[in-house]
């Protein structure tokens, strides 16, 4: 398992970086990122990413959208399932791209997530403050069983799965104003707005130090290396060679496609 830091790279080169892991890479791979967050003066806009089958007229908010304080906010398509998701600076994306032959559960979403909710426990274990409960509820990653904290997306492949995870390490709430309440969410949400159903996970770091989102991707990928050790050989990795799967992927016919197209919206 090579455990690659990829903090300060924006969530389009992210996800185009994923999906050539996943289509043209062997190996299993576990990368971190912060996302970049600018500066108080001139913060970075956030970016809204939909999922694979989304769509955008039903779960978000375009006239909040178009009248957002930036040139525009970007919304694209992951070539993963999932749901939709404001991210920007504070959120910290963890992604696992692991091998059906070495992978320790079934290639199943719900076996996937039962095993990924294990690591992620034990990754925060040291992290968190004692009794802020880690676990799964739904699709979702929460603490105290019902304030989400975490979002995933996958994609099962022939020889492959990636299980990705964007965690609100912090957030603006203003942001979470694009996303309209989608039609289906899980029971346990109900009819909660995001100030009621999220939680930012540097309000319960044990370490204040961690409450930054670099600190804490940092701290993140430690505790994934350790959760990780007892299934895999762990080691870190250099963004050098992935930059050039990155062109490899865009080179291809299907370059059009994947997590870096556009989303429109269709016409009024």
């Amino acid at each position: 398992m090579r455990l690659l830091n990829l903090s300060g790279w924006s969530i389009k080169r992210m996800l185009r970086l994923e999906e050539a892991l996943l289509r043209h890479e062997g190996g299993n791979w576990c990368l971190v990122n912060a996302l970049p967050a600018g500066s108080k003066t001139h913060p970075t806009a956030p970016t809204v990413v939909v999922g694979l089958s989304g769509k955008p007229e039903l779960l978000l908010d375009e006239a909040k959208l178009r009248a957002a304080p930036w040139p525009g906010v970007d919304v694209v398509r992951r070539f993963t399932g999932g749901g939709t998701v404001v991210v920007g600076g504070g959120t910290v994306v963890a992604s696992l791209v692991v091998r059906k032959d070495d992978a320790p559960c079934e290639p199943f979403p719900r076996d996937i997530m039962a095993w990924t909710e294990g690591v992620y426990a034990d990754a925060f274990g040291s992290v968190l403050k004692p009794g802020a409960a880690f676990s799964l509820r739904a699709d979702d990653y929460v603490l105290g069983g019902d304030r989400k904290v975490g979002g995933n997306a996958q994609c099962i492949s022939k020889d492959k799965w990636i299980h990705h995870t964007s965690f609100l390490w912090d957030y603006d709430p203003e942001h979470m104003a694009f996303l309209a309440l989608p039609a289906k969410r899980p029971e346990y949400r109900g009819d909660r707005d995001h100030g009621a159903f999220l939680s930012r996970l540097r309000d319960h770091v044990a370490d204040e130090r961690d409450r930054d989102a670099n600190r804490g991707a940092a701290v993140l990928g430690q505790g994934l290396a350790a959760a990780l050790a007892p299934h895999f050989d762990v080691e870190a990795a250099t963004a050098s060679k992935p930059e050039g799967m990155i062109e490899a992927l865009k080179a291809e016919a299907r370059r059009d496609a994947g997590g870096w197209k556009p989303v429109d919206f269709p016409p009024p």
